[in-house]
């Protein structure tokens, strides 16, 4: 039986007051209730540290193995209604690829020789969720980034973009989780905080900002959310005293490769990276697939278990890898908008066992991308979410992300956070040689971008 593999996300953003905060009487602050999708709980943390917990959607098929749900009715049965809910996700996102592209671009590009890596899709609902708690002009830019026309239709695409990626079943775990960290001295706007419930899920914890316990709150529920994946980057999460609000946005991505690589075949190559040659453990696979190729990549994409595809894209003599984070070749492939020809040959594919990892300060990226008003005290607008403090902008922004790859699947982890502050028989065959520097790509079933990266070295 095969193993599965892991893929977390975490995405944090934090709200901080200016110094023009007005001073408020302590008060407890309404726990939502949910009356959408989101189901809410009641669970006491600590006396320090209160809760509210949204309930997910149940697990499918619970208990079953992996290969007799696969084999079994009811994975066809799960299957046809899982489509249905990708097909509503895909139909809400025509006009969403100049975002990935953007995104790509700022946190993938770099004037050095080193790797990179993000999660485009935990950054679109992390951002999505800021829209949420903004207005005015500071929502306005956050929606032109995310490529919405109001405020309803991204409602309506991260709504059906959450569903599209949440999957509990015994072949893929798909696990998405949202919180607030609320400060205890501050009365929130109910109507907003239940937005975020209904839409996102999101649970909520109320407490004293700055405090070692709820820092350390914040902390283990990330872990618990991500697997423990990230726990180097989560370790420094802080929340300081001017915070007003955190949003934490993570997903838990599980699965194996469709067709994984046999370990017998897994040998000792050469890897020319961007700073010189390595050794590499290279794994071997010999299949008919999809090739897809232009004048600046050949590319191929691998299966994942109910669960989407891993493209990988190697750049043709003279192109630049870097290039390949923003191409609209390489994103309409992984949008499954690809209009060109792609051959079906036998493809004698080798692709290096890797791990990267990377951390980005997201400020000047999101200056870049346009959203200026969010990080300016003076002109953040953040009405929606108290009227109890002023100048509440967003002061500090990171992203870090990890994708791990092995003959047997996918690993990976990131987090963002802001504080504000057909064919017949084939007739040819190919070698497709991961030997040199490349661009990734995870893609879900509903063509969202789970990870993206660009791989130049490897240890």
């Amino acid at each position: 039986m095969k193993k599965f593999k892991i893929i977390s996300v975490l995405c944090a953003l934090a709200l901080t007051a200016g110094c023009g905060t007005k001073p408020a009487e302590i008060q407890e602050t309404k726990e939502p209730e949910s009356t959408g999708t989101a189901e809410v709980s009641n669970e006491p943390v600590t006396e320090e540290v209160k809760m509210v917990k949204a309930v997910y959607p149940g697990a499918e098929a619970e208990g079953v193995s992996a290969e007799a749900f696969i084999m079994g009715d009811s994975h066809w049965d799960w299957w046809q209604s899982y489509r249905e809910t990708v097909d509503a996700s895909v139909q809400l996102q025509q006009n969403i690829d100049e975002y990935y592209a953007a995104i790509q671009k700022e946190l993938l590009v770099t004037d050095e020789n080193r790797n990179t890596v993000c999660s485009p899709l935990n950054i679109y609902i992390a951002l999505s969720m800021l829209s949420e708690v903004s207005d005015g002009n500071t929502r306005a830019q956050i929606m032109d980034v995310l490529k919405a026309s109001d405020i309803d239709s991204l409602r309506s695409r991260a709504s059906a973009m959450w569903k599209a990626n949440y999957l509990d079943t015994p072949s893929v775990k798909s696990i998405l989780a949202d919180s607030m960290w609320l400060r205890n001295d501050i009365t929130y706007n109910e109507e907003t905080l239940q937005r975020l419930a209904d839409i996102y899920y999101a649970s909520s914890f109320c407490g004293e900002m700055g405090s070692a316990e709820f820092d350390r709150q914040l902390q283990e529920w990330t872990d618990e959310n991500t697997g423990g994946l990230l726990s180097d980057y989560t370790k420094d999460m802080k929340l300081d005293e001017r915070t007003i609000l955190g949003l934490v946005s993570t997903i838990y991505f599980k699965a194996s490769w469709s067709e994984r690589f046999s370990p017998e075949r897994t040998d000792t190559a050469v890897f020319h990276g961007a700073d010189g040659d390595t050794d590499v453990q290279m794994m071997h696979r010999d299949l008919m697939m999809s090739l897809y190729q232009t004048d600046h990549f050949r590319a191929v994409g691998l299966n994942l278990t109910d669960s989407g595809t891993m493209y990988f894209f190697l750049p043709e003599e003279g192109i630049d890898v870097k290039d390949l984070a923003a191409d609209p070749d390489a994103l309409s492939i992984c949008r499954n908008t690809w209009a060109g020809d792609a051959g079906f040959p036998i493809v004698h594919l080798s692709v290096p066992k890797f791990k990267v990892s990377g951390k980005t300060d997201l400020i000047e990226s999101l200056k870049h991308l346009g959203i200026i008003d969010a990080l300016d005290p003076d002109a953040a607008d953040f009405t929606p979410l108290t009227d109890e403090a002023e100048q509440i902008f967003v002061n500090a922004a990171e992203h870090a992300a990890m994708v791990e790859i092995d003959e047997e699947g996918v690993t990976g982890a990131a987090y963002t956070e802001l504080a504000m502050a057909g064919a017949g028989m084939p007739q040819e065959e190919t070698d497709f040689v991961l030997d040199r520097p490349f661009f990734f790509t995870v893609v879900s079933p509903d063509n969202s971008l789970l990870f993206s990266g660009i791989v130049q070295t490897i240890e």
